[in-house]
């Protein structure tokens, strides 16, 4: 993460040095509107992301092709642009736009559909790479000093924010420091390139680097239109030392919260009151170091649906809550009860990003989302839905009478072969089989290798290969998924995935290598590979179910019922073998400590 800042500021260095000669060629573009006012808001996440806020002011009509950029230096940290104002998402093109006749910047376009607001907000999420975190509560962060526009910009008013107000910051920059979290700047030159630097000192807890690689957000909704969520995160630790607690946003009206860890043991968790949303820090079972991921799962209750005439309705639901932090994949089913038919919205009205699935008995709807934060949350329309559906009552004693029919029926099967039956004489002779003899040459024997003393430089070789492995088996899996999607050309996902394969082989030696030097040693070593190799084979056993059970679910050959009952046993079972690796990693970091 130092190299990415480092990268930023050499490169923002090099720009700034050349961008005010090359501006000299050209002038402001000439349009039928002025910009009288930004207010450039720089966002600090609580996973250390940062959201750069824009919202222009403009005098006369603007139009299509609206321009706006960020310095090139943060162009590999771009996550997400969006564009709104305080009743519409406008449509934001990205890739192979320039700013006016100008080099490096990282540029976008706005298009209004129609729209003339006077008014509105451009937003770029970047990645916590322009994060670093120096422990003890101190970071630095690198962000744009100034919008960066095609034309003269009257007023800027800059405001810098943090999850809690700092106990100090500095924030250096090229036309000088600060040493407050807002400073302004009058008749902003077109083209201005300008990338800052924050020092800042917050309590110890307020930013926790972080990544979200996915949420799962199961809305239930039961046959009285009670609404029960269920969360399930998967966490990365970003940050530079263990962490033992973690922050998770919940709406506003969530209640009865229940928080719980991979093993399904429920945590301490303390709530307090946001801007419409509730913060929950959550304290784990034990410490997650630096780079090691977790899974937490949150139970919550939310306002039911409503009953409208003939059909329920849920109005202004949010699909995602105000979250203080960036999640990469993010996906909100609503499970409605046994029997209920969604009326809507209606297939013909969803995007790309929804599927309504409508089973024999019961209808699923479900909406995903890329690179969510609290500034969807911000923007209208898009971050709700307007759900409604119909339900009739009876289905409530559905499943019981089916049940009980069942039962029936398989009683009086058993009394008819019951009374049917002949009764007979029946000898039993006891066999005792040897279990068959396999050959020395069939048995997968470990490797072994005696007579070598045990340095701090094997075990650290071990746990370092062990974490690189894990983290190119995250790509692995993450490109997977991108080509499954269709975000990735096939031949560029071919050969990302031949590199990654080709490094964890190199990797496995390494592991392969040191195992069989444990296994040969003295004292608890030979033990911890015993529990690692069994753990390993639970992991990979567990990995194959899942992929089996979603294979057989996507092609009809396996009920939804069956399905999730399923594929939650394999996930608890690999949860519970990654578990089980990490502690024995963890006893080995401690043997060096």
């Amino acid at each position: 993460m130092k190299r990415i800042i480092a990268f930023i500021l050499l490169l923002a260095f090099t720009l700034s040095a050349i961008v005010p000669f090359v501006s000299l060629s050209g002038a402001s573009a000439q349009t039928g509107y002025s910009i009288t006012q930004v207010d450039h808001n720089i966002q600090v996440m609580y996973s250390g992301n940062v959201a750069v806020l824009d919202t222009i002011h403009v005098s006369g009509t603007v139009t299509d092709g609206f321009t706006i950029a960020v310095p090139y230096a943060f162009s590999t940290g771009v996550l997400k642009v969006i564009a709104y104002d305080d009743s519409h998402t406008f449509t934001v093109n990205q890739g192979g736009i320039q700013l006016g006749d100008q080099t490096g910047f990282y540029a976008v376009q706005i298009n209004f559909n129609g729209y003339t607001p006077s008014r509105f907000t451009v937003a770029f999420i970047l990645s916590n790479g322009v994060t670093i975190d120096q422990g003890n509560g101190n970071f630095l962060i690198a962000f744009p000093a100034y919008p960066s526009l095609d034309q003269t910009v009257g007023a800027v008013n800059v405001q810098v924010t943090t999850p809690q107000t700092p106990a100090s910051i500095s924030i250096g920059k090229d036309d000088g420091n600060v040493t407050s979290t807002s400073y302004t700047a009058s008749n902003l030159a077109a083209y201005t390139y300008s990338v800052a630097q924050a020092n800042i000192k917050v309590t110890a807890g307020t930013i926790v680097s972080s990544m979200i690689p996915t949420l799962d957000r199961q809305i239930n909704i039961d046959a009285t239109g009670t609404v029960n969520a269920v969360e399930t995160y998967q966490i990365i630790n970003n940050a530079s030392t263990a962490i033992g607690a973690y922050t998770l946003t919940l709406p506003a009206a969530a209640i009865n919260i229940d928080v719980r860890d991979t093993h399904g043991t429920a945590l301490s968790a303390i709530t307090s009151s946001g801007s419409n949303m509730q913060l929950v820090n959550a304290t784990l079972q034990s410490y997650l170091s630096s780079g090691q991921a977790t899974t937490l799962t949150v139970h919550y209750s939310l306002p039911g649906a409503i009953l409208q005439n003939d059909q329920y309705e849920m109005k202004d639901f949010q699909l995602f809550a105000n979250y203080q932090y960036v999640i990469a994949e993010a996906k909100a089913a609503f499970n409605l009860p046994q029997g209920a038919t969604i009326t809507s919205p209606e297939a013909s009205q969803l995007d790309s990003s929804s599927t309504l699935t409508r089973g024999a008995y019961q209808d699923t709807l479900t909406v995903t989302a890329d690179q969510v934060s609290s500034v969807d949350f911000l923007a209208p329309q898009a971050n709700t839905i307007e759900l409604a559906y119909q339900y009739n009552p009876v289905w409530v004693s559905f499943t019981p009478t089916l049940v009980a029919i069942a039962a029936a029926i398989i009683a009086v099967a058993a009394i008819v072969i019951y009374r049917n039956r002949k009764p007979k004489e029946t000898r039993y002779t006891r066999t005792v089989k040897s279990p068959p003899q396999k050959s020395a040459a069939k048995k997968n024997v470990a490797e072994v290798v005696k007579g070598e003393q045990i340095t701090a430089e094997h075990i650290r070789d071990f746990i370092d290969a062990y974490e690189d492995k894990k983290q190119l088996t995250a790509e692995l899996h993450a490109i997977d998924t991108k080509a499954q999607k269709g975000k990735i050309p096939r031949r560029q996902y071919k050969v990302q995935r031949e590199a990654l394969e080709n490094k964890i082989k190199a990797i496995d030696r390494t592991i392969k290598r040191n195992k069989a030097v444990f296994r040969g040693a003295a004292g608890t070593y030979p033990e911890l590979m015993n529990q690692l190799d069994l753990a390993e084979a639970d992991q990979a056993e567990a990995e194959e179910s899942i992929r089996n059970l979603e294979a057989r679910q996507s092609k009809g050959q396996i009920s939804i019922e069956s399905y999730k009952r399923n594929i939650a046993d394999a996930q608890k079972t690999r949860d519970k073998a990654e578990a089980s690796i990490n502690g024995i990693l963890l006893r080995l970091r401690e043997k060096i400590r």
